[in-house]
């Protein structure tokens, strides 16, 4: 036992302070001080319980009493401490144990609970605390140390001097020095080309600051271009070539064109490496993926969206476990590989990292200089189409500490010569031929003379964890796909040939976009028991053109977990990815280690609101690996259901926050009808729109302008009497006209082709929403009174039974149809559900054989001129209600619960979005 009786707050300060003085080797009695005074400036008797000064410093306050920790780690904030006067900016609030505990479950297994206070003002968890050892406390301490505001305050000034410093060098350059410089960079315009050139030399004189001191007698950072290249090229000949390299080679061209200039654009970079220094980053700041992506010609072209720093420790996280390899032993980074063979600028690689070695601390292993170097040279695998790209990873890892290292294994992958697809030649091959050129070297260390650059082999079934964000660009018309560097129309056909011959065999598509085709590859390079972590479009839950790959991760892979966010705010900077305006999800899972053909189910995991720091995601992570149901951090921050696959067929408990809404809806899809408790009270035979209607034809074929294949030009119609006569088309939506179950054409035609006739046979009176909006549109089936064409916003579908239309028109109004819509619509964006037209006459729905159609007809005249609420405001929309208990009857369950489910559907974030209904 403590040496008291009576566990008090000094006592246990002092154990807990010890404790973390061994879990970090960074940490010792000079930067972990123990209930010391006179360390803050403003008061020589005012004091912290503990007070960590290795960087930023981050206080510590324990109490017994309730509230008591959380008042004290208040004042503390903003406080400084005198040894450098750095504002503290972070406070743990530790609520001290109710009974007495000894020295070693303090310090390793004894479960704390304890609260994060930052500035500005705000505390993680917002209510109750969450629970960790003291390795869970310390990592918790490193990784929030430096808050995200000021993290974000110092990107925003290096941002602007790497800025001012292009635009001082520019005006002194030749233009055709200027382009010289942005091939170099492998950029297409001169100003971004020097501006990443900005960036290289930013990311040497970090390189360069943070050895200054050590062991290699390297200069101090200096702005004359000379001194520069001579400090530069000592670096290079000790280690970091690929760092230093492309640096060298762009500093020895400019300081001949433009000296002056280029002394005062060293000045600016070297004032913001102290800016960096001041605000205490450290390796905390990733200068590549704070800057590279603002400037990057081609990202949004090529629907690359950078991975936000906290969703990459949360994927991390959530992918490499405890139990994947013995963590303790020195050599495990020889044997254990983590990949991103789409890396950008090295984020998941990073986190990845840090996930691995926090695992080695905690398991009690300390030679951290050991596994940086096996890190760097066996167990990170990086490549990307940038190699500017590929060079800012290589400098992000290399900074994590000062240790030496050989050759890596980050490379880039080239894109358009001889069709080249970047990574996705891996499909076909382990090793890509002249994968790397001079200004990226894979041989980063001092390199053996002869083979100075190198491909990255990446052999199949020989990686442990794959952590990826890959490129979202899709086939469709062929646009996006490989509309990257510059390449020419021909090339990117070329590109889009090869693409199709390498996945031919593949269970993924082109339209699904590249996503699908990586989850393909990952399967092919992990190893059975490895895992992956990805971060993809929430389309793949749910669009068709990803049956194929869901199915293959139901039979290939066990411990699926997809993770979404409920809220509909996990948008731009809020997003998994930086600057996507749609909703996204993490995937995780194992690769069976044994292949059978048994499907395995999925956990979904709706998170309340998004993650959006680093620290609080590692604490999150371990709340969703321990949990099922609610997952609780303090209060409640998510909930989980698992459901069971059914060969690809959408998971529609992605981002579901009622797990009852998601398995009637499920089950309906399949004939099974549940009520609001779980029984089954009744079995639909159920088919599909493709079976039941002629479904099409599609919009493109329509409308000529946005295909060449369109056979009409259309005009939108003025007036009720211009919406009527021939080559009238249902071509849009409209939620303030589109009220009722009849509604008018929104345009007319003019023939374009001679194809305008057979378009024109294929009218029809009854029309399916393709892109449902939830939020404001009202009706998920419409009709008109004559027969017109679909369009953009409505698919037709044509039946010879007018019954048959009626009915259908019934049954997608109600809650049921509406249900079933939801489990196939894609939910990219929250409110809404976008279907192609394939996948809508995927869509399952009831015979109707049991139907009493001339009721049902009726009773469709009957509704069909009544104005229904917004479908998100179903549960108070009386007429709805109405058709909810006709089928109902038709169903044979007249006395179905259709409130209590409606009320359930409506409270789903993929259905409200952001709005309220005024009943809530």
């Amino acid at each position: 036992m403590l040496e008291s009786d009576t566990l008090t707050e000094q006592v246990f300060n002092t154990t807990l302070g010890k404790a973390l003085r061994r879990v970090i080797p960074e940490w010792n009695s000079r930067n972990v001080l123990i209930e010391q005074t006179k360390t803050l400036q403003e008061s020589s008797s005012k004091r912290a319980d503990i007070l960590i000064t290795h960087g930023p410093p981050v206080a510590i306050e324990t109490s017994a009493l309730k509230g008591d920790a959380d008042a004290d780690a208040k004042t503390r904030l903003g406080l400084h401490y005198k040894g450098n006067g750095r504002e503290i900016q972070t406070v743990i609030a530790i609520e001290l144990p109710k009974k007495d505990v000894n020295r070693t479950t303090i310090q390793s297994r004894y479960a704390m609970r304890y609260a994060l206070h930052q500035l500005p003002a705000r505390r993680f968890p917002k209510t109750g605390f969450m629970s960790g050892n003291v390795h869970d406390l310390a990592r918790l301490i490193q990784s929030t140390a430096v808050t995200k505001e000021r993290m974000e305050a110092a990107a925003e000034i290096v941002a602007q001097k790497v800025l001012a410093a292009t635009e001082i060098l520019g005006p002194a350059i030749k233009k055709k020095d200027l382009m010289d410089i942005s091939k170099a960079m492998y950029q297409r315009s001169a100003l971004t080309g020097l501006r990443t050139t900005m960036i290289v030399w930013l990311n040497a004189l970090l390189v360069q600051r943070r050895l200054y001191g050590g062991v290699h007698a390297i200069p101090p950072l200096s702005q004359t271009p000379s001194d520069c290249i001579d400090a530069w090229r000592l670096i290079h000949e000790i280690n970091w070539r690929a760092i230093f390299e492309p640096a060298i080679k762009i500093l020895d061209k400019t300081r001949l064109i433009a000296t002056p200039e280029v002394s005062e654009a060293l000045k600016l970079l070297i004032d913001a490496v102290e800016q960096i220094e001041i605000a205490g980053l450290g390796s905390d700041i990733n200068i590549g993926a704070e800057l590279f992506p603002k400037i990057a010609e081609d990202r949004k072209k090529s629907a690359a969206f950078y991975t936000q720093s906290a969703t990459a420790e949360l994927l991390a996280a959530l992918t490499i476990t405890p139990d994947m390899v013995k963590w303790s032993d020195p050599d495990f980074f020889k044997r254990f590989c983590i990949a991103d063979i789409t890396c950008g600028t090295g984020t998941l690689l990073r986190f990845g990292y840090r996930q691995a070695k926090s695992h080695h601390i905690t398991s009690g292993g300390k030679s951290l200089d050991k596994i940086h170097r096996d890190a760097m040279e066996y167990g990170l695998v990086g490549t990307d189409v940038s190699p500017i790209a590929a060079h800012l990873t290589s400098t992000c890892l290399a900074l994590e500490t000062k240790q030496q290292y050989g050759d890596t294994r980050i490379g880039w992958v080239g894109v358009g010569n001889r069709d080249r697809t970047g990574a996705i030649e891996y499909m076909g091959r382990s090793s890509v031929q002249d994968l790397l050129l001079s200004s990226v070297g894979l041989s980063s260390g001092k390199g053996d003379g002869e083979t100075k650059y190198k491909p990255v082999v990446i052999k199949d079934n020989s990686i442990d964890a794959i952590l990826m964000n890959p490129p979202y660009s899709r086939t469709r018309g062929g646009q996006s796909a490989f509309d990257i560097a510059g390449l020419s129309d021909t090339e990117r056909d070329a590109c889009q040939e090869k693409w199709g011959k390498l996945i031919k065999d593949e269970p993924c598509v082109k339209t699904a976009g590249m996503a699908a085709t990586f989850l393909c590859l990952a399967r092919k390079k992990i190893k059975p028991g490895g895992r992956i972590g990805f971060v993809l479009p929430r389309t793949a839950a749910f669009a068709d053109t990803w049956e194929r790959t869901r199915a293959m991760l139901e039979k290939d892979f066990e411990d699926i977990m997809a993770v979404a966010v409920s809220s509909g705010e996990a948008l731009g900077r809020k997003a998994f990815s930086a600057d996507t305006m749609m909703e996204e999800m993490l995937l995780v899972a194992t690769r069976k280690k044994v292949a059978d053909t048994k499907q395995s189910p999925v956990k979904c995991v709706t998170l309340h609101e998004p993650v959006t720091r680093i620290g609080e995601a590692v604490v999150i992570a371990k709340a969703i690996l321990d949990g099922n149901g609610p997952i609780i951090v303090g209060g409640e921050v998510g909930v989980s259901h698992t459901f069971e696959t059914n060969k690809g067929q959408p998971w529609s408990f992605v981002g579901a926050i009622h797990s009852t809404v998601a398995a009637i809806a499920n089950d309906l899809a399949a004939g099974t009808l549940r009520d609001i408790s779980g029984d089954v009270v009744a079995s639909i035979q159920m088919t599909t729109l493709g079976e039941l209607f002629r479904v099409g034809p599609t919009h493109h074929l329509i409308r000529f302008g946005g295909s060449t294949a369109g056979a009409f030009v259309l005009h939108e119609v003025t007036s009720d009497t211009d919406a009527i006569g021939t080559y009238r088309s249902l071509w849009k939506a409209d939620a303030k006209t589109q009220t009722r179950m009849v509604v008018l054409p929104t345009h007319k035609g003019t023939p374009h082709t001679s194809k305008a006739d057979s378009i024109w046979a294929t009218r029809s009176k009854l029309f399916y929403s393709r892109g449902m909006r939830w939020n404001t549109q009202s009706v998920v089936a419409a009709t008109t009174k004559q027969d017109v064409m679909g369009g953009s916003a409505w698919t037709s579908l044509s039946h010879d039974d007018m019954r048959i239309q009626k009915v259908f028109a019934l049954w997608s109004n109600s809650i049921f149809g509406m249900l079933i819509h939801w489990t196939r619509g894609s939910r990219t964006h929250s409110g809404r559900s976008r279907m192609q037209v394939r996948a809508i006459s995927k869509v399952p729905c009831p015979d109707f054989a049991a139907f009493d159609l001339d009721r049902a007809a009726a009773e469709f005249d009957r509704l069909s001129t009544k104005s229904l609420l917004p479908a998100y405001r179903a549960k108070d929309d009386a007429v709805r209600a109405e058709i909810n208990r006709i089928v109902a009857t038709m169903l044979g369950v007249p006395d179905y619960d259709t409130d209590s489910i409606t009320k359930m559907w409506c409270a789903e974030p993929s259905v409200r979005g952001k709005k309220r209904s005024p009943s809530d």
